[in-house]
């Protein structure tokens, strides 16, 4: 059997590309011509419309996209995240405020519940102690037979009185506070799998992307470009075109959309790239390092380390404590800025070092802060910033909001995360009473701004006085305040 091979014409050939061409805008993808009487359709450039992109997939964005699915479960809502949602993090606290916030967020309750999976997470700490940075900072050596009498007794009261707080601090810890703490990415986990079960966008489907609809979560997607659109550019009632490139692939991908919900962090991508938003960080000149250690176990033990106030090392602080469920411990330390910022977890692994030696090269608090670092696979270093509230609080765009850090940095006092649920439960409380639209996100801004201008000066004063204390005497007072900050917002009014 013969086949004949039919042959097309230059003119057919280009209604063919035409006819593709606007097909392939209608769905949001762009074209590749080959002039060899062929059509080839490339997928580098998508381009959609949704109601709501919330810029960062942590646990602030996640709890935002619980609220406003709660609120208006007609909503398209999409969460673009720039990691793969891979293991990382340190750990966090949830005050009592943001565990209100997370059960107003799921009222359901049960074994089910988002509280009670966020729960199964935590692990209690029975314990606090306060040492000081280095060994020398605590005791009075006198060269005298009678000064080394009096500095004996001295340094024996001493040590019976931080016993006597030691014991009050494990009642008042395991008994009446009971704080606990989670590991982030395991917040982060549960927080994700509530959100996409939750999740029903305009369909009012379960979106679980197998039938090529659009899913929830979007990760792998570095944000490179805000554009606001002008009213003449105004489709679908989207107000903003953003770009996003896929950080494996490079793929690129538009999405308009009509609101904008900054979840990104302390430097907000967000931010920076908007020319009318202004720079909102105050910087406390620290310089701040964070990491998980595995094999390190604390017992339920969080143990403090501070530098007289007095002292060549002052300024300086760190923490130890459970980092979670089976992960080992967790641990922070601050100390005055380091110049600029290390490019690569490696440098960031040798400045740490170098400022954990002004413990003693010699001293147990060096050696076990060496096996710490030693152990952490991952070092996060940033610079220490708080809030201005000098600058303007509301956004310079209608359709654009803040949520947790990207809003309000506080020191790492265990109140970031529950200020960011707390603010994910306004925001679906405004959008309840007024619709997903400009009014709502507007409230949103009203109602926040004296709650979390209120706390985070509490928190800064608490932490201030933290590093301020340089006796011996007093150390023991300020350590349950600084683990566990003033209440958020909703406690105090």
């Amino acid at each position: 059997m013969i086949t004949k091979t039919k042959s097309y014409s230059s003119f057919q050939v280009a209604l063919v590309s035409l006819f593709v061409i606007h097909c392939c805008q209608q769905h949001g993808t762009t074209t590749s011509l080959a002039f060899s009487g062929s059509v080839a359709v490339s997928s580098n450039f998508r381009q959609e419309c949704i109601d709501c992109a919330i810029v960062g997939g942590g646990p602030a964005g996640l709890a935002t996209a619980i609220a406003i699915s709660n609120a208006s479960p007609s909503s398209s809502i999409a969460i673009f995240e720039r990691d793969g949602f891979q293991p990382k993090g340190a750990s966090i606290q949830i005050s009592k405020s943001g565990w209100k916030s997370v059960a107003e967020l799921d009222s359901s309750g049960g074994d089910e519940s988002l509280k009670t999976k966020l729960e199964e997470t935590a692990v209690p700490i029975t314990t606090m102690e306060i040492k000081p940075w280095t060994k020398g900072e605590d005791e009075v050596v006198s060269t005298t037979r009678r000064g080394r009498l009096r500095n004996d007794v001295k340094n024996g009261l001493s040590k019976l009185k931080s016993y006597v707080l030691r014991m009050f601090s494990r009642i008042l810890v395991s008994v009446v506070l009971r704080p606990r703490a989670h590991l982030w990415h395991d917040v982060r986990v549960v927080l994700y799998e509530y959100a996409n079960k939750l999740y029903r966008g305009p369909n009012n489907t379960v979106d679980d992307n197998s039938d090529g609809s659009k899913s929830l979560v979007n990760p792998n997607l570095n944000l490179e470009n805000i554009r606001p659109l002008s009213p003449s550019e105004y489709q679908d009632a989207a107000r903003f075109e953003l770009l996003f490139k896929n950080v494996e692939t490079g793929e690129e991908r538009k999405v308009r959309a009509k609101y904008i919900i900054a979840c990104d962090g302390v430097n907000s991508k967000v931010r920076s790239i908007l020319p009318n938003e202004p720079d909102i960080l105050l910087s406390e000149g620290k310089s701040v390092w964070r990491g998980q250690s595995p094999n390190i176990c604390t017992s339920g033990k969080a143990t403090f380390y501070r530098s007289a106030g007095d002292s060549n090392t002052a300024g300086r602080s760190a923490l130890i404590f459970p980092a979670g469920e089976n992960a080992g411990s967790s641990w922070t330390l601050i100390s005055d800025a380091e110049v600029q910022r290390s490019t690569s977890d490696e440098e960031a692994r040798e400045r740490v070092l170098k400022v954990i030696e002004s413990m003693g090269k010699d001293s147990d608090n060096f050696k076990l802060w060496k096996e710490v670092v030693d152990d952490s696979a991952i070092i996060i270093e940033n610079k220490l910033y708080v809030r201005d509230f000098e600058k303007p609080w509301e956004s310079s765009y209608d359709g654009l909001i803040y949520i947790g850090d990207s809003a309000h940095p506080v020191r790492p006092t265990g109140e970031g995360t529950a200020l960011a649920f707390e603010d994910a439960n306004i925001l679906g409380k405004v959008i309840s009473k007024f619709g997903l639209g400009v009014e709502a996100l507007r409230n949103y801004e009203s109602e926040r701004y004296e709650p979390v201008k209120l706390i985070s000066e509490k928190i800064r004063k608490t932490a201030q006085n933290f590093y301020k204390v340089s006796t011996s005497q007093n150390r023991e007072i300020y350590a349950p305040r600084f683990v566990l900050a003033p209440e958020s917002s909703s406690a105090l009014n």
